[in-house]
This record gives C-alpha cells, sequence and structure tokens, in this order.
C-alpha cells in the first residue's frame, strides 16, 4: 500500500512541477520576446537608423538624370537645412570626392542617396547615418551635424577594385547664423 501511495503521489507532484515549469517558461519567452520588439522598435524609430526609400525606378539610370542629381548636388531649403544629392559611382561620391561638401554646423542635412553603376555603402563616420546605394533606387536619411570637423563619407559595400579608394569629405564649419 506504501508504494501505491507513494506513487500516486510523485504522479501528482511531477504533474504539478510540470505546470509551474511551463508557466515559468512561457513566461520568459514572453518577456524576450517584448523585450526584443522594444529594443527593434527603439532603433528603427527613436534613433532613426532606418533609411528610408523616397522612389524606386523601374530604369536603374533615371536617378542620375534626374534635376537634383545634377550640379553641385547641395540645394539649402530652409534658413538651416540643407538637402544633399549624393551619387555613388565606381569609385567617387557625387558630391563630396572631387571637392569636399562645405555646410555650417547645427545644420540640418537631409541626405538623397543612389547609384549609378553597382551596389555602394553610404557611410560617413563619425555619425549614425549608414545605408546602400542601389542603381534605381533613392533613400534618404537626415542627420543634424553639431559638432564642426571634417567627416569621411566611405564605402563600405565593396564595389570593385578601387573600392579602397572611394572616399569623400563633409567639412563642417562653426555655428550657422539662423
Amino acid at each position: 500500500m506504501s508504494s501505491t501511495t507513494k506513487d500516486a503521489f510523485e504522479h501528482r507532484f511531477h504533474q504539478a512541477a510540470q505546470r509551474h515549469e511551463r508557466a515559468w517558461v512561457f513566461l520568459s519567452v514572453v518577456m524576450i520576446a517584448a523585450l526584443f520588439i522594444a529594443a527593434v522598435y527603439l532603433v528603427v524609430h527613436d534613433y532613426g537608423v532606418v533609411a528610408k526609400t523616397t522612389h524606386i525606378y523601374a530604369d536603374p539610370n533615371t536617378p542620375a538624370t534626374l534635376a537634383d542629381f545634377q550640379g553641385s548636388g547641395v540645394k539649402q531649403t530652409g534658413p538651416n537645412s540643407y538637402s544633399v544629392y549624393e551619387m555613388g559611382r565606381i569609385w567617387s561620391w557625387t558630391p563630396g570626392s572631387a571637392t569636399p561638401l562645405t555646410l555650417p554646423a547645427g545644420a540640418h542635412v537631409t541626405f538623397y542617396v543612389t547609384s549609378g553603376d553597382v551596389l555602394h555603402g553610404f557611410e560617413i563616420q563619425g555619425t549614425s547615418i549608414n545605408l546602400t546605394a542601389i542603381p534605381g533606387v533613392v533613400g534618404h536619411v537626415s542627420y543634424t551635424f553639431d559638432k564642426p570637423g571634417t567627416y569621411y563619407i566611405i564605402c563600405n559595400e565593396y564595389c570593385g577594385a578601387g573600392h579602397q579608394a572611394m572616399i569623400g569629405k563633409i567639412i563642417i564649419t562653426g555655428r550657422a547664423h539662423a
């Protein structure tokens, strides 16, 4: 009789333990999922790390023919804001490689980036700007340059034999007067 009582007790004990273990495992998975979703939300929305696509063209050569990507590529859109239209081509950034971009400190800059040939990685060192330049796709990202100095535009996507020399410059001068 004692072994039957012992077996019944052990069976009930193991059932209760399994219920508790399942509840704790479920609670742990829910908490990890909630933390992951919150972290992704913060990175995407609060920090503005993810670039947005402005337009996708059927012909990959179309952005290179647009008026915005012609000339200096820098347009003042307000008293302290600028739009910069960057074209990546093997092995340079236009504007930025041949002549550096010069902007005032404190200016809010929106970069519109595309490629005229192959994939390029548009990264400005010392900032959170990092997006892929794709032929036929115009992506954009905004940033405010608070500190004067020289910022380098680099290609962080291998684009061919001269990839290592694909460097541009942005010179941020003293604080702008609004």
